[in-house]
């Protein structure tokens, strides 16, 4: 058996009240492909952070090669072999593709300034010694024939090989890619599935975060699965994918035993069309349609990073979508501000609930209804939303930033209703919450829609989403993959698959 590179023990980070990652252990054998992986606020973030020196420890250990470097600072953890790539390029645009490989070996530099100006002796071996492994980690992932040209010249794909070549150029002892797959299309994917192998190969020891479960599992020797900063498994992927634990920390419980609540459809409220969405040459949604009728709860799901959020996001009107069309209650709203479209009656309840800490319980209500000029109007939709929300009544001169994560998402859902919404958003309600407040969550949604409010549903919880769904459309890397009716798809093994990957 390999030795183990990479030893955590115990490894905790809290921030104030919150236990961001949880007495974690995790070893990494020397010479592997090791992922780290875990539904959203899983804490894999942190725990990356954590191991690069980003961020401090709260508690625990980790040794790196024998050596405990717990407390040692980011830029010595790099000088004794920790290099890492970020979930977002960051490349120098406007240097050239070797220039941007060179600032990745300042590690292993160390000629004075007088000795750096006059170019001789110790400065003029260095630079040679950095130019030529320079060009050889351009040679490992492709880019040699790319060297003199500006970065930001090179397509998306060919940037992310770029910030590996920056990594491995000091021959890195733990290589740390953070996401290395996201916004890759296929080919892009595979051909990095290769360059991680030939990696390995070469004997470097990777650590992964990665969304795309099939990427993961077709890759990695091993996997730590973490949900609620707590590691709640660690072994193959093959046996990743069939443990109980993680297919419920991925895909979350039934919310209550409720008989299920049929939806009678009326006309098609919402109809998306192709819709394609792209951050800078990043494509985050893969021209998708979908349809919500009036009356129905659809259900939009799938993995971390499948684009369901960036959907909403241009649903409401927060991002500009790159083509396709959106149509609500028969306009075309695609492109119009967010103003104008919460006017037509379109509401997000925003991922993370963004309530308004400093302002009162009823002033974020007040703030739901500021297109509403009659005042008795405002104070009957704040009554009713309050026998709705009793936790809310009892709180309305309270500061929502003084409210629990449960409490401030009746809020944010609160603040949506006072629009009195045609359609209502919700965005991943559940996230974070207790068992208990999510049943409670769950099964005000299914209030809403017995009432007759229509709502579409991203939600990383897919059992209890499904279970409250009419229709749901499952999301895989910005593409629809599967969609049909929410009781079908609740029996459907394929659904596992979508967030898990497949183990070939």
């Amino acid at each position: 058996m390999n030795d183990i590179l990479l030893d955590l023990a115990g490894v905790t980070r809290r921030y104030a009240g919150l236990v961001a990652v949880d007495a974690v252990d995790m070893q990494v054998f020397s010479g592997g492909i090791h992922a780290l992986i875990g539904p959203n606020g899983a804490g894999k973030t942190t725990l990356f952070n954590l191991i690069s020196g980003v961020t401090p420890v709260s508690a625990g250990q980790i040794v790196l090669g024998g050596a405990d470097i717990t407390r040692l600072g980011a830029h010595r953890r790099a000088r004794l072999g920790v290099a890492r790539t970020f979930q977002n390029i960051r490349i120098f645009g406007a240097m050239t593709v070797l220039e941007n490989v060179l600032t990745g070996l300042h590690t292993k530099l160390s000629a004075n300034l007088l000795q750096v100006v006059a170019h001789f002796g110790r400065a003029r071996r260095e630079e040679s010694d950095a130019l030529a492994r320079a060009h050889a980690a351009l040679a490992l992932v492709g880019l040699e024939a790319a060297a003199n040209l500006p970065a930001a010249s090179l397509s998306y794909g060919d940037q992310r090989r770029l910030e590996i070549a920056r990594a491995m150029a000091p021959a890195p002892k733990l290589l740390l890619l953070d996401e290395p797959a996201a916004g890759m299309n296929p080919a892009e994917t595979e051909a990095l599935a290769g360059l991680v192998r030939s990696l390995s190969g070469l004997g470097t020891t990777v650590l992964l975060v990665e969304h795309d479960m099939g990427f993961v599992m077709g890759l990695a020797d091993d996997v730590t699965v973490l949900n609620f900063g707590r590691r709640i498994f660690s072994g193959r992927p093959a046996a990743a994918r069939e443990d109980p634990t993680v297919v419920e920390a991925y895909l979350g419980h039934a919310s209550a035993p409720a008989a299920r609540v049929e939806a009678r459809a009326g006309a098609k409220l919402l109809t998306v069309t192709g819709l394609e969405i792209s951050y800078g040459r990043t494509p985050a949604v893969k021209g998708i349609d979908l349809t919500v009728a009036e009356g129905q709860v659809v259900c939009l799901i799938g993995a971390n990073g499948a684009g369901k959020t960036t959907t909403m996001r241009a649903l409401s009107g927060l991002i500009r979508p790159l083509r396709g069309r959106i149509a609500f209650a028969g306009q075309d709203i695609t492109g119009q501000p967010a103003h104008r479209i919460a006017a037509a009656g379109l509401c997000q309840v925003p991922e993370g609930r963004q309530v308004f800490p400093d302002l009162t319980v009823a002033e974020n209500l007040a703030l739901g209804a500021a297109l509403v000029t009659d005042r008795a109007e405002i104070l009957r939709r704040q009554t009713a939303l309050l026998a709705r929300f009793p936790r809310l009544a009892e709180r309305q001169s309270q500061l929502a930033g003084l409210l629990s994560g449960g409490e401030q998402q009746m809020l944010a859902m609160a603040r949506a209703l006072m629009g009195a919404p045609r359609l209502l958003l919700l965005d991943e309600p559940s996230m974070g919450l207790a068992p208990l407040l999510i049943q409670e969550i769950f099964r005000i949604i299914a209030d809403l829609k017995r009432e007759g409010t229509t709502i579409l549903l991203v939600e990383q919880n897919a059992q209890a989403a499904l279970e409250v769904a009419d229709h749901a459309y499952v999301l895989e890397t910005g593409k629809i993959v599967l969609h049909g009716p929410a009781a079908d798809l609740a029996r459907d093994k394929r659904i596992v698959a979508a967030y898990l990957g497949t183990s070939g």
